[in-house]
């Protein structure tokens, strides 16, 4: 193993003698990827740390041995990738969801790669790079009980070496990364999951890979022998070289009757069987087994003195079985928040709950939902299969949530997030603020019930971003008046949680397919929506009746207007002889309305009421432009990949798909295409009429409406923004970004 790491491997060890005389800032036991990364941490500010382990190193590990994006940036924040530069490249992940295909997710902008490294390897490297750091390390040394003092505050560990000397270790904190098996976390009550209820994951080696992409593969679920029912279950198949890759299979819970040794076998077989470049695969060398914990919760991560981090924390994905990066990520908030509060002279109680705060904030909303799914597995998983190949935004931000949390390129929520601040950046307005504000008001709401959600509903990716939105809308013609803070930003989350419950609605597909067929039956997927859009719906009345009352029946009548709307396209789905400006007028009465609304809204907060009209059709005709830009937009795009462009697999035609179906000299042989559901054929064969449509010049027409509409707006900052907003609608571009 040598020659790999940064460094020599001529640091002496700690001896048990030299670590129970010491009183340590922490004492970290289990020294994977999360205790090595608190090490890590803590050492490098200068911190006394002792690391201990029951192994000695370097040591095999039950693993799928897959680093995500958000692992290679951790391991680049912890020093250690240039020891790793040999190691298996990844370019993002791909989903098999069982008789749907499969969809590929990769990684885009920075970090745009992951890697795939055995643990004998990686878990050697962080320790390594520990002990240069200077922390000390004691191996073979097994910690399975806590000391407390007379407050029930941890103040250290006993231990037991190997050849029977038995110490204590004493300090400010312990942090527990011991594994899901946590000897410590049941010893201060913090593991709820008793071990009968644990998943279990297999994992081995195989040699004999054909052509194998370069990506971490997932297999989603699995079923049992019988081949009929679906276990909780996944497989993975990452490759780890040429001809070479790390292939097993996690079971969320023991109470199936299914042996995880068989279930791994089945496996095997279906990857020679189905996976040609499988099929020839042998397994080379031992399997390895380890048990799997879903109990996350904040409030069970920690107690005065003690620290929980990676699988001892519970944080392991309960959708595909990933705990590196979570286990990185929460070692370096336990090592943070422990060097916080020495600094500042906090007690341990004070880390504690610093802690649990941290880690609620970051993974509470992922790891609840993983939680309830790994005990109500199936309805998640129905969804996910029902929708496994709708591009519908609700759908594409359930699946990037559960399989991809740490992120890749083209996430559909980026469409719905343009960062447009350099085109309202006007000093007296706290745009910024009051974004945040709403952003971090929608989190709160969305996080414990429907956590997926809060990948839609945010302000901004960046503390600095302002985010071409509806609340962008309202809190710009608010400031046309001296508005309370509190109030337009109640309203602007109000009026965020209609716009998402409508957007969240507007993925069924069952009352789409009912519109064309009478025997059509509501799916999983339309469930989903229901469920997801009655929630947000709630709770933006609730928001509005508490907070600003007033505004509340405008935001249900453009709801209703919004419902209305989309009806009337649902009725006429599938008929490519539409009129256009039948087309035009279902736009106008259904996601205008989300562009009328704000502006109105705005109007009402300001008490501008000379202005409403005015502001309304400023509003109505920017989402025009708007809308019809994105279905132009939508041409080179996946069918309803972007947030608001007409479907095609739907039968709810686009502008420029009614004008080359009516205007092609094949009109018939397109609407032919059309009424037989085959709108992919349709692009392919008339391609180039809908490039002639797309020059048309409508959304040009509404944005200079949505100007002209502006001129009774007293001239200054806001007018010069919203008529900067209509520019962008039709363009798409923003001038280079500055900082509000």
């Amino acid at each position: 193993m040598d020659g790999y790491g940064p460094f020599a491997d001529d640091l002496p060890l700690a001896t048990p003698k030299e670590a129970a005389a010491e009183t340590w800032d922490a004492i970290i036991v289990g020294a994977g990827p999360g205790g090595s990364a608190a090490a890590i941490e803590l050492a490098r500010r200068g911190r006394k740390v002792i690391l201990v382990d029951r192994e000695d190193f370097p040591r095999d590990k039950s693993c799928g041995d897959g680093i995500t994006r958000s692992g290679i940036s951790q391991l680049k924040r912890l020093g250690i990738l240039s020891a790793l530069t040999d190691q298996q490249e990844v370019e993002g992940v791909r989903v098999h969801m069982r008789n749907r295909g499969h969809r590929d997710f990769r990684y885009e902008g920075e970090d745009d790669y992951g890697l795939v490294v055995p643990r004998l390897i990686l878990d050697d490297c962080l320790l390594r790079q520990a002990r240069a750091e200077g922390a000390a390390f004691l191996p073979k040394c097994r910690a399975d009980d806590l000391v407390t003092d007379e407050s029930g505050t941890v103040t250290g560990v006993s231990a037991h070496m190997q050849d029977g000397t038995t110490m204590v270790l004493t300090g400010y904190t312990v942090i527990a990364a011991d594994g899901a098996a946590s000897r410590l976390a049941k010893a201060a009550g913090l593991r709820e999951t008793p071990e009968q209820g644990y998943g279990t994951a297999l994992r081995g080696y195989v040699d004999g890979c054909g052509d194998t992409p370069p990506l971490l593969e997932i297999m989603l679920p699995l079923t049992d022998v019988t081949d009929r029912y679906l276990l909780p279950s996944y497989g993975w198949a990452f490759p780890t070289g040429k001809g070479t890759a790390n292939v097993g299979v996690g079971l969320f819970c023991r109470a199936f009757d299914t042996n995880v040794r068989t279930l791994f076998d089945q496996f095997l077989d279906v990857l020679r069987k189905d996976y040609p470049e499988y099929s020839g695969i042998q397994l080379s060398g031992m399997t390895l087994g380890a048990p799997l914990r879903f109990d996350f919760a904040p409030e069970r991560a920690a107690n005065s003195g003690l620290l929980l981090v990676g699988d001892a924390a519970g944080l392991i994905s309960p959708f595909t079985g990933e705990g590196i990066s979570f286990a990185l990520e929460s070692g370096a908030l336990a090592a943070q928040t422990t060097d916080r509060c020495l600094r500042t002279g906090a007690g341990p109680w004070v880390a504690a709950e610093d802690y649990a705060l941290l880690l609620g904030d970051r993974f509470a909303g992922y790891f609840t939902l993983g939680n309830r799914a790994s005990r109500r597995y199936e309805f998640i998983w129905r969804v996910l299969d029902d929708t496994f190949e709708s591009e519908k935004p609700v759908h594409n931000m359930l699946r990037r949530a559960v399989l991809v949390p740490e992120g890749t390129g083209g996430d559909v929520e980026s469409a719905m997030l343009d960062d447009v601040s350099p085109l309202v950046r006007v000093p007296e307005m706290p745009l910024g603020d009051d974004l945040r504000d709403v952003g971090a008001r929608l989190n709160h709401i969305v996080r414990t019930d429907w956590p997926f959600l809060t990948r839609m509903s945010f302000a901004g990716k960046r503390a600095d971003m302002v985010a071409f939105r509806p609340s962008l809308l309202l809190l710009l013609t608010s400031y046309l008046g001296d508005v309370e803070a509190k109030r337009r930003r109640a309203a602007a989350t109000a009026l965020e949680l209609a716009y998402l419950g409508f957007l969240a609605q507007s993925g069924i597909r069952g009352i789409e397919a009912a519109a064309a067929t009478a025997d059509a039956k509501a799916n999983w997927g339309d469930k989903l929506g229901i469920l997801t859009g009655d929630y947000l719906l709630a709770k933006a009345h609730e928001v509005g009746a508490r907070d600003c009352p007033d505004l509340v029946p405008s935001i249900l009548s453009a709801m209703a207007s919004a419902c209305e709307g989309r009806v009337s396209e649902l009725r006429t789905a599938w008929q490519p002889d539409l009129a256009v400006e039948m087309r035009i007028a279902q736009m106008r009465q259904c996601m205008a309305a989300f562009f009328r609304l704000p502006c109105e809204l705005g109007a009402m907060l300001a008490e501008q009421n000379d202005l409403s009209v005015a502001l309304r059709d400023y509003g109505e005709n920017l989402g025009l432009a708007y809308l019809l830009t994105e279905d132009e937009l939508a041409l080179d795009c996946p069918a309803g990949s972007t947030p608001f462009a007409s479907d095609l697999s739907s039968g709810l035609f686009s502008v420029p798909v009614l004008e080359a179906a009516q205007r092609q000299t094949g009109g018939a042989a397109a609407r032919a295409f059309l009424s037989h559901r085959d709108p992919a054929r349709f692009l392919a064969e008339f391609s180039p009429a809908t490039r002639h449509i797309k020059r048309q010049q409508l959304p040009e027409e509404y944005r200079d409406q949505a100007i002209a509409a502006l001129s009774p707006v007293p001239r200054g900052g806001v007018a010069k923004s919203l008529s900067a907003l209509a520019g962008y609608a039709v363009s798409r571009q923003v001038p280079k970004r500055r900082v509000l």
